[in-house]
């Protein structure tokens, strides 16, 4: 007896065979190299037919072959290379299916086989083709970053059950215009249908801005989404208020509405936006009329030519701004410091009661706060007069922008100043009341050679604000800009910078006395955010990227920081005339751009809108366009390149039409008369840079239906040619939908259902209806060609007689088809007509000559069934047979004007035509 391991054994040995058996029949049973097993009949002919093993008689080596050998030709090589030859496999084989036809079966079966296996090899053919084809499109026009995708799935769950988020700025919100809001996270994917990235990419990373590794990222609790998502409306509400305004032209204080969005907020980022924003207020001065707020600095910011009198103004309003600004915000910092070191209540400061305390006295109280511990001074050095450190408070004076104040407390101890000192009253007297804060030709040299003579040389035993009085005042020594001895802020040191900046010297001056306000941005460039932002809780580098007018770098580096401020600085500096745009719609990749051989800064402005308006572009299209005619604002740029930024803004404006499909919205409707009702865009029409409804007409809404047409949108175009009053456009792409409709539909067969024919998206309720709108209008009418219109009704009529066709009501059919005047239906056979309505032929539309070969066969169809009516019915008489005769005759007719047209339709159809005559 086998023992329990041998059936074990034996049964894991049928368990594995079974498992190979279900496996083997899972194994493919065709493959293109390798042929089949289980052949077929013709196949099994074709294979015996080559193994047939024929007789090897001895005789085999006849004279030929000798003869052949004697002239160097061996046979035995050439059989063996002929039978090496491989033929290549055809479809048959794929298939398993070889219908190879011996040749003794004779010459009709192996044609037969051939034809069967040519066809079999074109529908292949055709087959792959086609697949080869779609996946040529599938890689051209579809770009689909899956890694980016996968990232962004995973970050979306991570949120959900951690409720964490390390990338707050790319947090999408949609909402509607001022309503309510609702978040999504990255709802939009990274998909586009087009070779070349529109400008609304759904996300475009720029590859010049990295994320911010300084600033703490965060948490995406309720609080903060509340807060972005109200920042987003108030954002949304200002642009929109803002066009408005220059719709109406009427002054609108942007930075001071953008100040008041971001000052709520407590963060440091928030901080550190609404100082920029009041130091750009400051800039601007909105105080003067509207007319001149838009772009106002534009020729001055955008000239190439660095010594044009715009260029040199505004740098000069720079400097003199960006140090006022300084020197206001230090001396509000002096007065808080007093307010608290004087133990005297903010309400009881500067009041009746109180007799005002002088800035002399606050700038005295700070000096001793910073520099003096326990009345010992940390400076040891510093010279006294009176009882002062003269110099120190001097210093800290002109620091605070009191100047006079500064020349009162001079004038005041002139007399207790060293001989050295004696002409600094004079000097300083000079300083403050010239416009410039500079000296005559003579006094200025004079100030030079004392101060060669006796402060350049800088000890640690002289006073060192007394140096860095002097400095200030007489620019000398501008290659050593630092004052030694002196801890200086960044706001110090930026005010001591501006102070040493001159604009428009002339050429004849010194070169060590040339420091101008480009001098001071490349100093800024070389240093890098690093060195302005040391203190944590207050970062400076955009403010003194602002500062100093580089406002291109100011956008670049807090888009890593804040998108939604970012785009809204680009904005207002963009407002002002103080942003650089870049024209160059194929760079998609760096927010910062340079243009010329001086590398000038610009930002792809249109690109930043259109990438920030992906968030709502959908959900809200009003407000997207209302960000994407700021791109226009560029229009008023020279050289052509105010074209080009108007083209953009018009380009993403049709985008935003197609990809939102809210054309009533954004476009305007139809009304029931026909007649266009204007849409929001038409209502900013002057803010893109047209004037009438006409241009509007041909800028946006002809050239969105161009696009559309030429991506295949139908229905789309025929809207948006509707809303540009381009009927005539209309009326031909409905003559070519009504033609394919015909043409590609079975003659058995119902066009559509009534249900499908009251449907919106009917072509043939649509044409009835345009037809019926467009001849109740004479203004419309006029403008569509009597052809266009001749042809429409023309196939209107087909597809009535199409319905009768299918319905078989033969006689009404055959009577409409010959109120069509399109086929010569006459009684008595007439060679004349025919040709006549062959001459006709060749002036029909193209959507109505391609449907006369399916109205030739629908009406000998119609006489067929007729005739076998009339054959088949039992009365008889002369009424009978002159109907049969009748219709005998306009068959006659319609295949003489067949036979004419022969070589202009397909063959199959006159061979139908042919059959069909033949039954009569």
């Amino acid at each position: 007896m086998p023992s329990v391991e041998d059936k074990a054994l034996v049964g894991g040995t049928k368990s594995q065979l079974k498992e190979l058996l279900v496996s083997s029949r899972n194994l493919p049973k065709t493959l293109t190299d390798i042929s089949p097993i289980h052949l077929g009949l013709s196949a099994i002919q074709r294979k015996a037919h080559t193994l047939r093993k024929y007789k090897d008689d001895n005789q085999r080596y006849t004279r030929a072959h000798y003869l052949l050998a004697g002239s160097g030709i061996s046979a035995e090589e050439i059989e063996t290379d002929l039978l090496e030859i491989s033929v290549p496999q055809t479809l048959d084989v794929a298939m398993g299916q070889k219908n190879y036809a011996d040749l003794s079966n004779g010459i009709d079966t192996y044609i037969e086989s051939k034809k069967e296996e040519n066809i079999l090899a074109a529908i292949e053919q055709s087959l792959t083709m086609a697949a080869k084809d779609f996946d040529a499109y599938v890689a051209q026009n579809i770009s689909m970053d899956w890694n980016q995708r996968k990232k962004e799935l995973r970050e979306s769950f991570d949120i959900i059950l951690n409720g964490t988020s390390k990338e707050p700025s790319n947090e999408l919100v949609e909402y509607t215009q001022f309503g309510n809001a609702s978040k999504k996270f990255k709802s939009d994917p990274n998909l586009t249908w087009s070779a070349n990235k529109p400008i609304l990419a759904n996300r475009v990373e720029f590859t010049d801005v990295e994320v911010s590794s300084t600033l703490p990222t965060n948490v995406l609790n309720p609080s903060v989404s509340y807060a972005l998502r109200q920042k987003f409306e108030e954002y949304a509400q200002a642009i929109y208020e803002l066009n408005a305004a220059r719709q109406n032209n009427k002054p609108y204080e942007l930075t001071n509405v953008f100040a008041q969005i971001t000052k709520q907020a407590n963060d440091i980022k928030s901080r550190q936006l609404y100082e920029t924003w009041k130091i750009l207020y400051h800039l601007v001065d909105f105080n003067e009329p509207a007319a001149f707020q838009e772009r106002k600095f534009v020729k001055g910011h955008d000239s190439e030519v660095l010594d044009s009198f715009e260029a040199i103004a505004l740098r000069k309003r720079i400097i003199e701004r960006s140090r006022s600004y300084l020197e206001q915000q230090f001396m509000d910092y002096i007065d808080s410091i007093y307010i608290r070191l004087s133990n005297k209540e903010e309400s009881k400061l500067n009041t009746p009661e109180t007799p005002i305390v002088d800035n002399v006295t606050k700038v005295k109280l700070f000096v001793e706060h910073r520099y003096k511990k326990e009345d010992t001074w940390k400076i040891q050095n510093l010279l006294f007069i009176n009882g002062l450190p003269i110099w120190a408070i001097i210093f800290y004076l002109l620091r605070a922008g009191c100047l006079d104040d500064a020349l009162n407390l001079t004038l005041k101890n002139s007399d207790s100043f060293t001989k050295v000192e004696r002409s600094f009253p004079t000097y300083l007297k000079a300083y403050v009341n010239s416009s410039d804060r500079g000296f005559n030709q003579e006094l200025h040299g004079r100030l030079i050679n004392e101060f060669n003579q006796f402060f350049k040389h800088m000890n640690k035993e002289a006073d060192p604000f007394r140096y860095a009085v002097y400095k200030l005042i007489s620019r000398c020594e501008l290659s050593r800009k630092n004052l030694p001895y002196i801890t200086l802020s960044v706001e110090d040191w930026l005010w001591v910078h501006f102070t040493l900046c001159r604009e428009g010297t002339n050429d004849d001056d010194p070169i060590y006395e040339r420091y101008s306000l480009l001098d001071l941005q490349k100093t800024v460039l070389k240093l890098g955010p690093d060195n302005f932002n040391g203190s944590f809780n207050n970062p400076l580098y955009l403010q003194t990227l602002i500062f100093t007018g580089l406002y291109e770098h100011a956008v670049q580096y807090f888009y890593s920081i804040s998108e939604i401020d970012s785009v809204h600085l680009a904005i207002a500096l963009y407002y002002c005339g103080l942003l650089r745009s870049t024209t160059d719609k194929s760079n998609t990749t760096q927010l910062l751009t340079y243009r010329g051989e001086r590398n000038i800064p610009e930002i792809n402005f249109a690109r930043l809108i259109g990438t920030y308006t992906r968030t709502f572009k959908i959900s809200d299209p009003r407000v997207a366009v209302e960000y994407l005619i700021l791109i226009c604002l560029g229009g008023d740029l020279p050289d052509g390149r105010g074209k080009e930024q108007i083209e953009l803004g018009l380009s993403s404006i049709r985008e935003l039409v197609l990809e939102t499909r809210e054309f009533s919205l954004l476009l305007g409707k139809i009304d029931r008369e026909g007649f266009r009702v204007p849409g929001i865009i038409e209502e900013r029409k002057n803010l893109l840079h047209l004037p009438d409804k006409e241009s509007f007409l041909r800028k946006i809404t002809e050239q969105a239906a161009i696009k559309a047409d030429d991506e295949g949108r139908v229905f789309d175009s025929l809207l948006l040619y509707q809303l540009s009053e381009n009927y005539d456009t209309v009326i031909s792409l409905i003559n070519k939908l009504l033609g394919d409709l015909l043409a590609s539909t079975d003659l058995e067969t119902a066009i559509d259902t009534p249900a499908e024919r009251a449907a919106e998206g009917s072509i043939i309720a649509l044409a009835e209806r345009l037809m019926k709108q467009y001849s109740s209008s004479t203004e419309i009418s006029g403008k569509v060609l009597l052809k266009h219109r001749e042809t429409c009704s023309l196939l209107l009529k087909m597809v009535e007689c199409r319905d009768l066709f299918v319905k078989q009501e033969w006689e009404k059919a055959l009577k409409q088809i010959g109120q069509l005047d399109m086929l010569p239906i006459v009684a008595g056979v007439n060679v004349a007509v025919a040709r006549s309505k062959v001459e006709v032929f060749n002036s029909y539309d193209e959507s109505v000559a391609k449907n006369v070969p399916d109205l030739l066969v629908m009406t000998l169809t119609c006489i067929a069934q007729l005739t076998y009516q009339l054959t088949s019915s039992e009365f008889n008489g002369l009424v009978k047979s002159d109907k049969i005769k009748y219709l005998k005759e306009v068959a006659r007719n319609c295949m003489l004007y067949a036979g004419i047209l022969q070589y202009k339709m397909p063959r199959e159809t006159y061979s139908m035509l042919v059959s069909l005559e033949s039954m009569l």
